[in-house]
This record gives C-alpha cells, sequence and structure tokens, in this order.
C-alpha cells in the first residue's frame, strides 16, 4: 500500500463518527460508569437493571439476560419438590410465575401449589417483565440456599404486590432456595 493510500484511509477513519451510545426508555444516555445520567444531567437515586421491553418471538417467548446454555428442562413442580440436591449446579426450571418485582423486574416468584422459589436476577445485569405475573417462564441459572435474613424479606415485600407469594415464609431450617438467574423466557397464556 502506498503511503498517500494509506494516509488517506486513516484520514477517512480519523474522521467518522462514532455511534451515538443507545438512549435508555426514558431518554436517559449512558454514562462511563456504568450509570445512566437523566436528560438533564441529573442522576436517578437508583440505577435499575437493562430495560426489560422484549418483543416475543414467533413463538411467542419474550427472552431476557443471556441466551440458555442448558438443555434440559426441570418442571417446577419436580424442582420444588426436592431443591436441596441442585445447589450449586446450573439448572434450567420451568414454571408459572407467581409475583414480579414491581419496582425494577429484577426478581420473580415461580409457584407450584404450596410450594414457590424466589429467582433473582444475576447482579441486577437485567430485568423482566414487570406485567409478568401469570405468564409461564423458563429459567436458568444457579442454585443457592440463602439464609432467610429479616430486612431482606421486608425489601421483596416493600416491591411487591398485596398479599403476594413469599417464598421466604415457608423456609425450612431458616433457609430459603433460590436461582440466580442468567437468563429467562417468559410467555403468556
Amino acid at each position: 500500500m502506498t503511503m498517500f493510500a494509506l494516509s488517506l484511509v486513516l484520514s477517512l477513519l480519523a474522521c467518522e463518527t462514532p455511534p451515538a451510545p443507545p438512549a435508555g426508555l426514558d431518554g436517559s444516555m449512558p454514562i462511563p460508569d456504568g450509570g445512566m445520567a437523566m436528560p438533564d444531567g441529573a442522576m436517578p437515586a437508583h440505577v435499575e437493571p437493562a430495560a426489560a421491553a422484549v418483543a416475543p418471538d414467533a413463538s411467542g417467548w419474550s427472552h431476557f439476560g443471556s441466551e440458555f446454555t442448558t438443555q434440559e428442562t426441570l418442571a417446577a413442580s419436580s424442582f420444588l419438590a426436592d431443591p436441596a440436591p441442585f445447589v450449586g449446579k446450573t439448572v434450567r426450571v420451568e414454571g408459572r410465575v407467581a409475583e414480579v418485582c414491581q419496582k425494577a423486574g429484577c426478581w420473580m416468584v415461580l409457584a407450584d401449589g404450596d410450594k414457590s422459589l424466589r429467582v433473582r436476577m444475576k447482579d441486577h445485569a437485567f430485568s423482566v417483565d414487570k406485567a409478568g405475573e401469570g405468564c409461564t417462564a423458563s429459567i436458568e441459572g444457579q442454585v443457592v440456599a440463602t439464609p432467610v435474613d429479616p430486612k431482606t424479606v421486608e425489601h421483596y415485600a416493600s416491591e411487591s404486590k398485596e398479599g403476594a407469594t413469599m417464598p421466604e415464609n415457608s423456609a425450612t431450617n431458616g433457609m430459603v432456595y433460590e436461582i440466580e438467574a442468567t437468563g429467562v423466557a417468559m410467555k403468556r397464556g
């Protein structure tokens, strides 16, 4: 390549304007530390997970977070019958959504009969549809056993609807099983 051609290519590259970063649903703009600057420059009091506006695919499923890596899916009823053997393992569980965090969509509860399980979106990296109650959900993530903490239960209650299903209220031996979700798919009906 001649010096002229190289110089031309470099000058063309230097003149390109980088694309603008994507705006949030509320018109906010990302800032370098990962937060969002509001249109008038003010900062929100609480940085929410990524927006949950996801259109369903042709089969009616909306996917949030990372793509699934596990093929085998456990029915929520089977998983909830004895979740202890799955602690520390990555699983994919499918069941009915009984509750979704009404503040940010950063957690949900799967229920089957009188048994339920809290699902937290790992590291608040994504959120799900806050109107997801009653949907079928397929969730992939790691199973954890967590001690019941009254302050955490109070926090969940503050983000729940009146009379919400609270897995922590049915905990045995002061422990509750949860899934730290890396991916969630939801389908209405």
